[in-house]
């Protein structure tokens, strides 16, 4: 008696242990630094090895710095400061395919001096494991072993594509454009299209530039775009599903000012990156049970887990708030302009077929004191819940992305600052399954010969062909010759009379 592999393989989808990582980075100025007022900070990773254990990564955080100089012009300056880490965990298997997530939690200015300033980077690395594990199963020809099959339904991952397109975003703005101080920017996928031997990702991008015109007043433009872009992905057929991550490469976006008649026009090239990962849902056979005619069996069985992606989700939604400034803060006569913006996502959940995104929305806003003129900020955390309906559990395994975007402030009285800004979340989600198969058998000792020519089986009501003629150590098909009454499953409690000598 023999047996033959019938191995396959699964997607599976594992969060990566979170951890934090702290950055110093030195921003210089173009002159000496008389205050700092905001910054915009974002985190990219930029290459990964997936190795043994371990996934590590190279990246680099992005700082855009505003800052008055000692004769109080405004201005900006930004800095990339390298980063490296790693992630450690023995599940981790060489081969497998990482989704880095990098969030900025904090930022100190731990000094300023001269024309250098040095800050301080908390940030949280999170990410996604995506592996192909390989699932032990049997096959059997043997004539003397009886085999039931089944067929299941199991997901493959088929693979991934990457690509580093730019869109390039312009305006037309009716007064002069003096010099541009910043920019903002985020990316958000919004669907997915499979196709032969490629896939489709499509979304929108966000940029805000910030300036001074001609008059020296602050001012900013909202700039929005799609973007669609497709990736070969071989293998990939209509019915593939596919999930999509894209981040935009803050450090090499550029921002050119052309002059027109009638004021300036604003060029904004914004490079990002997609990333797509395409799976299968493939039936396949394997051996559901089996018995020996001839001979005692041990049976192992196996449990396996599977991921099974969900469609994409877009979450989006308004969020408000209000900041009262206490006496030891100037009072605000003048809102200047916000900067460094930003939506934290600190949890995702279901219940009750609606999933919620809670977070927080930050801005920095930088405003004018008449009576001391001077130009002071403050930074506002505003906490976000957004919802919307699903078809996810709360099993489901959730992972968010989210950019904030038309961020305006007001002030009351001076003191009461009020916020509202729209947050807009895509959501990518699996299910975790689990499955069992037959994955080894051991013949054991022969079965001692018969000594007499039938025997009457006790069946109970539902049992099936299988079950009485796996009892019975018999073919299926000799049971149902010599029993042509019966009809499986059974209706009733039934004695079934096998006669031996016909089943040779």
């Amino acid at each position: 008696m023999s047996f033959e592999s019938n191995n396959f393989k699964v997607a599976r989808k594992t969060f990566l242990p979170k951890g934090e990582l702290n950055v110093d980075c030195v921003v210089n100025a173009d002159g000496e630094i008389a205050r700092v007022h905001a910054v915009s900070i974002s985190a990219t990773e930029d290459n990964q090895e997936v190795s043994e254990g371990r996934v590590s990564f190279t990246g680099h955080v992005d700082v855009c710095m505003i800052y008055s100089l000692e004769n109080g012009e405004v201005s900006s300056a930004f800095s990339s400061c390298p980063i490296s880490s790693k992630f450690v965990d023995d599940s981790i298997k060489a081969g497998e395919k990482a989704i880095i997530k990098l969030r900025v939690i904090d930022h100190n200015i731990n000094s300023v001096s001269g024309n250098e300033a040095k800050i301080g980077v908390s940030l949280e690395q999170s990410g996604v494991l995506i592996s192909s594990e390989q699932i032990n199963s049997l096959d059997s020809v043997d004539e003397g072993i009886c085999v039931k099959e089944e067929e299941i339904s199991v997901v493959r991952f088929i693979g991934s594509a990457s690509s580093q397109p730019t869109e390039t975003l312009q305006h037309s703005h009716r007064d002069k454009i003096k010099k541009v101080l910043g920019t903002e920017t985020g990316i958000v996928v919004k669907n997915t299209e499979a196709g032969a031997n490629f896939v489709s990702v499509s979304g929108d991008i966000f940029a805000r530039v910030l300036f001074v015109d001609e008059d020296d007043r602050f001012d900013s433009i909202q700039l929005y775009d799609s973007f669609k872009e497709e990736l070969e992905i071989e293998g990939v057929t209509r019915e593939s599903m596919v999930e999509a991550f894209a981040k935009i490469l803050n450090s090499d976006v550029k921002v050119e000012v052309e002059d027109e008649d009638k004021g300036s026009k604003l060029v904004v090239t914004v490079p990002y990156d997609v990333t797509a990962l395409a799976y299968e849902e493939i039936s396949i056979k394997t051996i559901e049970d089996l018995y020996s005619l001839t001979h005692e069996m041990e049976v192992s069985t196996e449990s396996f887990n599977m991921s099974k992606l969900l469609p994409l989700e877009f979450v989006d939604g308004k969020v408000d708030g209000s900041l009262t400034l206490d006496d030891s803060q100037p009072r605000v006569d003048k809102i200047l302009f916000t900067f460094g913006s930003s939506a934290e996502v600190t949890n995702a959940s279901v219940s009750n077929g609606e999933i919620t995104i809670d977070g927080i929305a930050k801005t920095c806003v930088v405003y004018l004191n008449d009576e001391s003129s001077s130009i002071s900020s403050v930074e506002i955390e505003v906490p976000f819940s957004i919802s919307d309906k699903t078809k996810a559990n709360s099993e489901t395994m959730l992972s968010v992305d989210a950019i904030l975007t038309d961020v305006d402030v007001a002030v009351k009285k001076g003191r009461e600052i009020f916020f509202d800004a729209k947050v807009k979340a895509i959501v990518s989600m699996s299910d975790d399954t689990v499955s069992a198969i037959i994955s080894s058998a051991n013949v054991g000792e022969q079965l001692p010969d018969l000594d007499c020519a039938m025997q009457v089986v006790f069946a109970k009501e539902g049992d099936t062909l299988w079950d009485v003629a796996k009892s019975s150590r018999v073919r299926e098909c000799d049971v149902a010759k010599q029993n042509p009454e019966l009809t499986f499953p059974l209706q009733a409690n039934s004695d079934i009379l096998i006669f031996y000598q016909r089943a040779k």
